[in-house]
């Protein structure tokens, strides 16, 4: 591939990168909001993803999920967490200019009251069950969950290389290039320098650069060379 066909083919697959990543986000936020409103209405949580095969037949790819983690224990009052911690378990404590919990310790508390559901730790040294202050078992924001699996990648990816996805995404590319912000400004102004120095390049090519006797050296310097 000539230089000029690099260039080319960095310029198309950093624009067309910059928007489906714009799109993208916009899709999920959407598709999260969507799964939370039928979790409320209907409680669906889950739905399949199905896309047209080469005949016009729907097939399942995958299916995406709203996921809602359980409950996880979470410091609510760090002096009285770290208070107690003092009183039963001074060697737990890191003094610098403020008394603190070693993190290490703070998690294991944290973890096993988590998979407990209730703010008790029984000391496995002791066997006594402390009820711990200062901690609190707190709700954690659902999300959502894509699960397509490789025969599902594929499928997509066929779709992609016969035109296919046009209903699934259409113009992907020009809203973000057409819409005049100032990232979009840099990128054509970005994409137009590297079509000037194409052609330039692609000049010195017509003119036989590759006789020049310096071609070696800088072929050398392109593949990472001393400088």
């Amino acid at each position: 591939m000539s230089l000029k066909d690099t260039a080319r083919t960095v310029a198309v697959l950093s624009t067309l990168a910059d928007a489906i990543g714009d799109q993208l986000k916009s899709a999920k936020k959407e598709l999260e909001a969507g799964l939370r409103e039928a979790k409320a209405e209907t409680g669906t949580q889950k739905i399949g993803v199905s896309l047209e095969d080469a005949e016009g037949q729907s097939r399942d790819v995958g299916t995406v999920s709203l996921v809602q983690p359980k409950a996880a224990a979470a410091i609510t009052d760090s002096e009285a967490f770290t208070a107690w911690v003092v009183e039963n378990f001074a060697t737990e404590i890191t003094r610098r200019f403020v008394t603190s919990v070693k993190p290490g310790f703070q998690k294991k508390i944290l973890d096993q009251i988590t998979a407990a559901g209730v703010t008790e730790w029984a000391d496995p040294d002791t066997g006594v069950i402390h009820t711990v202050p200062g901690v609190a078992m707190q709700g954690r924001a659902a999300y959502t969950r894509m699960t397509i699996p490789d025969a599902g990648k594929a499928s997509i990816a066929q779709a992609w290389r016969t035109g296919r996805l046009a209903a699934v995404v259409p113009a992907v590319a020009p809203p973000a290039i057409e819409s005049g912000d100032d990232d979009t400004a840099k990128l054509r102004a970005r994409i137009a320098e590297l079509e000037e120095r194409d052609s330039w390049l692609s000049a010195l090519e017509a003119a036989g650069v590759d006789n020049w006797e310096g071609w070696d050296h800088a072929v050398e310097l392109s593949n990472g060379g001393d400088q």
